[in-house]
C-alpha cells in the first residue's frame, strides 16, 4: 500500500494535480492503518487512475466496524478530494477528446451514470418545448425545472428529474415558476429553438431572466437555477451548473472560479469553452442511437463529473417506485407493500380523467358546463364517475 500511495510521486503531474495528491495525502495520513489492511490488486500508471483506485480502497475496501469515530470525517474529506480530482482530470481530458471517444466514454459509464434514465428525462422534455411554461401543468414545469416531488408518479415520469441538477433550494426561482411563469417564458425565448445561439441571444435571456426577479421582494437571480432553463431548451448548447460542479469543472477547465451570478463568464469561459472542443464541432452522425448522444452532447457534458456506484440507485424515481405503502388485506387489516404508490391526482390526471367521461356520446349539456367545476372536485380526492353522478343527482 505504501508503494501505492506514493506511486505519483513517479507521475508527471501538472501543478494542479500536484497540490490535489499533496492534500490527498494528508488525509490518507490519518486513516493509514485502516487503509494498510486493503490488499492492492492494481496500480496505474496514471493520476486518473490512481485516484479512482485509491477511492475503491478507501469507499470499498476499508472496514468500517474497525474505523475509529475521530478518523471517519478524515475519511469522508478524502473521499471528496479524490471524486473532485477524478472529475477535474476528467474535465481536463475533454478539451483534446474528439466525438467517437466522447461517445464511447459516455456510453461506457452508461450504467453507472443512470444514461438510459438521463435519456427518458430528456426525451420526454423534448416533448414540452412545443409547450411554454405557463401552459403546462404543475408537475411538468417542476420537471423541466428539475424539483422531483411525490406527485411526480413513477407509472408516468419514470426518470429523477434532477438528474444534470436539482433547483429544490433555489425559492426565488420556484416562486417565479409557480406564480408568472410567462416572465420565464419571456426570457427563454431570447433563446432559438433550434440553429445556432448567439452571445447576443444568450445576453437577452440573461436581460429578461434578471428583470423577471425585479418582481420579488429579496430574491435574486441566480446563476445556475438559469443553466437549468437553458440546459432543457437546448441541451445542444448548454449544461447545468451547480454549487457541487463548479470547483472541479474551472479546475479541470483551468478557470478561475464562476460565482453564483456570473452569467458572463458562464457563457464566455464555460459555453464558448465547451464549443471550441472537438467533440463539439463533430459532423452530425447518421446512426441513430449515437445521433440521441450528439443531439445532447452538452448537457451530457455532465457525465465527466464523477459519481459513485451507487448513484444510479439514488434515483428519486426509484425511491418514490420502491417506496412501501399501506395496502388493506384481504381480512381488513393494512400491510405494507413495495412497489405501490400513493395515487395523488395532479391537475393533469384529474383533467384527463374528467375529459375521458365527457367524450361520452349524447351527454347532457349542463354536465359540458359543469367541467371546471368536476376537475376542481377530482383534483380534491373524488373519482371523476362520482363527480359526474353527484351533478347528475343535482342538475338532472
Amino acid at each position: 500500500m505504501i508503494k501505492f500511495i506514493t506511486s505519483p510521486q513517479e507521475m508527471r503531474l501538472s501543478d494542479v494535480e500536484t497540490a490535489q495528491y499533496d492534500q490527498i495525502v494528508d488525509y490518507v495520513t490519518e486513516i493509514s492503518l485502516n487503509l494498510m489492511a486493503v490488499k492492492v490488486t492494481n496500480r496505474p500508471e496514471d493520476f486518473l487512475g490512481w485516484c479512482n483506485e485509491l477511492y475503491n480502497y478507501v469507499r470499498y475496501g476499508i472496514n468500517m466496524d474497525l474505523l475509529d469515530a475521530k478518523h471517519e470525517k478524515p475519511l469522508q474529506k478524502l473521499l471528496q478530494l479524490l471524486e473532485a480530482s477524478i472529475t477535474c482530470r476528467q474535465v481536463k481530458t475533454s478539451r483534446i477528446t474528439p466525438w467517437p471517444f466522447l461517445k464511447n466514454f459516455i456510453l461506457d459509464q452508461a450504467e453507472r451514470q443512470a444514461l438510459p434514465e438521463r435519456l427518458r428525462l430528456l426525451n420526454y422534455i423534448s416533448t414540452l418545448r412545443l409547450s411554454t411554461l405557463a401552459d403546462m401543468s404543475d408537475v411538468e414545469r417542476l420537471a423541466f425545472a428539475g424539483k422531483h416531488l411525490s406527485a411526480h408518479e413513477p407509472a408516468k415520469f419514470d426518470f429523477d428529474v434532477e438528474l444534470f441538477g436539482s433547483t429544490r433550494g433555489a425559492k426565488g426561482f420556484h416562486e417565479l415558476l409557480q406564480h408568472t411563469p410567462s416572465l420565464l417564458d419571456d426570457a427563454l425565448s431570447a433563446i432559438p429553438a433550434e440553429g445556432d445561439v448567439s452571445e447576443a441571444d444568450y445576453k437577452e435571456f440573461v436581460k429578461r431572466y434578471i428583470a423577471a426577479f425585479s418582481t420579488l421582494d429579496k430574491a435574486k437571480a441566480g446563476l445556475f437555477a438559469a443553466t437549468r432553463l437553458l440546459a432543457m431548451r437546448r441541451p445542444d448548447v448548454f449544461m447545468v451548473l451547480t454549487a457541487t460542479k463548479v470547483d472541479a469543472l474551472c479546475q479541470g477547465l483551468g478557470l478561475v472560479k464562476l460565482k453564483a451570478t456570473d452569467f458572463s463568464r458562464y457563457w464566455v469561459d464555460v459555453i464558448e469553452g465547451l464549443h471550441r472542443q472537438p467533440w463539439f464541432k463533430s459532423a452530425q452522425p447518421e446512426d441513430a442511437t449515437e445521433l440521441e448522444l450528439w443531439n445532447n452532447r452538452v448537457v451530457l457534458f455532465d457525465l465527466f463529473f464523477f459519481v459513485d456506484k451507487d448513484f444510479a440507485n439514488k434515483s428519486n424515481y426509484l425511491k418514490l417506485k420502491n417506496k412501501p405503502v399501506a395496502v388493506r388485506s384481504s381480512t381488513g387489516g393494512r400491510t405494507r407493500a413495495t412497489g405501490a404508490v400513493r395515487q395523488k391526482r395532479t391537475k393533469e390526471s384529474a383533467t384527463e380523467a374528467v375529459d375521458r367521461l365527457l367524450a361520452e356520446a349524447d351527454l347532457p349539456s349542463y354536465l359540458q358546463s359543469k367541467r371546471d367545476s368536476m376537475i376542481v372536485e377530482v383534483e380534491k380526492g373524488k373519482s371523476a364517475t362520482e363527480v359526474m353522478q353527484l351533478i347528475r343527482a343535482i342538475f338532472g
